[in-house]
């Protein structure tokens, strides 16, 4: 027998529970014996479907996937309340009031599953517009577990939860089916606000385009990272252009370095070679390393090349003209590394490689909405806009006014700005670097 006792008794309260909802849904067929779901049949009718569906056949619900991290908690779903869990009220040590806080407990119909809600879905639950019974659609979940590894659905109810953003979720019919819903969950700009979170998904037309700009980032002595900028494409042009110069001077310095030491060594090596003569007995080993790193110093060169013996001199000799060829091999990324290094008279790096960051402002619009009017517009900053190609041929970031596109994981900018939903209001969101573009054609 694959059924547990704790799997036995999970089923049974969301069979009950399931079926209640249909007879009060349409209790006149509580009174025809052929249609009578409130019965002992029904239930255990039901009970060994979901044992030969899930134990016997393997097919495991939404959210056992999700807890056991089989599938991720970010998928689009449709879940359904089934209860709603309030904190304690209380007053914190400086006497200051503590506000009962509201959690969810989900479920895809099998399983349930406790869910950590953020202000705007907090403020739809006092409302009683999220209550139990409802169902809502959400995507871009997250799963926040105590424990390291994943665990079994039935074990994991008191150690992990789903964190919901208000941006990603939204009511949806009685009437739809529970579980994994096909295709992206749309986000409207009606219905997000400044403090909902990520929002996984919108499809929105191009309204506007503001040319690429650039910032550069830099460290400070402190570590902190400052920002210079915005730059238009000229004046980033002609920084880059500064950068390059400089970065080929100070690499012809590092070059001409190498050559002179290159020259001093080679001359050494002649010197090494004329002190052999015939005297070289390469099966005779001999340890020069010490050698070598007193010739560091031109000033004792002279004498250590004048102390050594011939067959110190040989192996010497050998010795220099490897560590040329390896040096002579590694001499780019030499430079590269020596540029990056810092200089501890000015305390700043020689030339190192510059951090820029690529964005434009486009303003955008719902491409449709489902019942109120598109009053909103959003300012949209996109980042790293050069790295953007939607069309073989054309450059990257190329937008153009009416182009429409998928959009996935935005967030909120700008949150004091944000304006309420009267015809002509602005939002403003940006992009992050796990968002991803998907051109639609209209």
């Amino acid at each position: 027998m694959l059924a547990t006792r704790p799997w036995v008794e999970n089923h049974w309260c969301l069979i009950l529970w399931k079926l209640a909802g249909m007879v009060a849904l349409d209790p006149e067929s509580e009174s025809n014996s052929s249609k009578k779901r409130w019965c002992w049949d029904e239930v255990m009718r039901q009970l060994l479907y979901r044992y030969e569906r899930e134990l016997n056949g393997g097919i495991r619900p939404p959210l056992r996937l999700v807890v056991t991290q089989d599938a991720p908690a970010a998928y689009p779903m449709i879940l359904c309340i089934s209860n709603v869990i309030w904190s304690n009220a209380g007053l914190t040590d400086d006497g200051l009031p503590i506000e009962s806080y509201p959690e969810l407990e989900v479920t895809d119909g099998w399983y349930r599953l406790r869910a950590q809600v953020d202000a705007p879905l907090a403020r739809a639950i006092r409302k009683r517009v999220i209550k139990i019974g409802r169902k809502i659609g959400v995507a871009g979940a997250r799963l926040s577990s105590e424990r390291k590894d994943p665990s079994e659905i039935l074990e994991a109810y008191n150690s992990t939860k789903l964190i919901l953003s208000g941006n990603s979720s939204h009511l949806v019919p009685w009437h739809a089916k529970l579980g994994f819903k096909p295709g992206p969950c749309i986000s409207t700009l009606h219905s997000l606000t400044s403090d909902g979170g990520v929002i996984a998904c919108m499809d929105l037309v191009v309204v506007k385009t503001y040319p690429v700009a650039f910032f550069e980032f830099s460290e400070g002595k402190n570590g902190q990272k400052n920002r210079e900028g915005p730059r238009n494409s000229q004046e980033e042009a002609r920084l880059e252009e500064q950068w390059k110069r400089r970065r080929e001077i100070e690499a012809s310095k590092i070059r001409s370095a190498f050559e002179k030491k290159q020259a001093r060594y080679e001359g050494y090596i002649e010197r090494l070679e004329r002190r052999v003569g015939t005297h070289f007995n390469p099966d005779e080993e001999a340890t020069i390393d010490n050698f070598y790193d007193e010739l560091e110093d031109p000033a004792g060169a002279g004498a250590v090349l004048a102390g050594i013996r011939p067959n110190e001199a040989g192996w010497l000799a050998r010795h220099i003209h490897q560590q040329i060829q390896k040096e002579q091999e590694h001499l780019e990324e030499e430079i590269t590394t020596e540029l990056k290094v810092c200089s501890f008279h000015y305390l700043l790096s020689i030339c190192p490689p510059r951090d820029i960051r690529s964005f434009r402002i486009l303003v955008v619009q719902d491409t449709c909405t489902r019942r109120r009017p598109a009053n909103r517009r959003a300012q949209l900053t996109v980042w790293d806009a050069l790295n953007l190609n939607f069309f073989e041929g054309r450059e990257g970031g190329a937008f153009d006014i009416g182009q429409r596109f998928l959009v996935t994981n935005l967030i909120p900018t700008q949150q004091r700005a944000w304006m309420d939903n009267e015809p002509g209001s602005d939002v403003y969101m940006c992009t992050r670097r796990d968002s991803r573009w998907t051109y639609m054609s209209s």
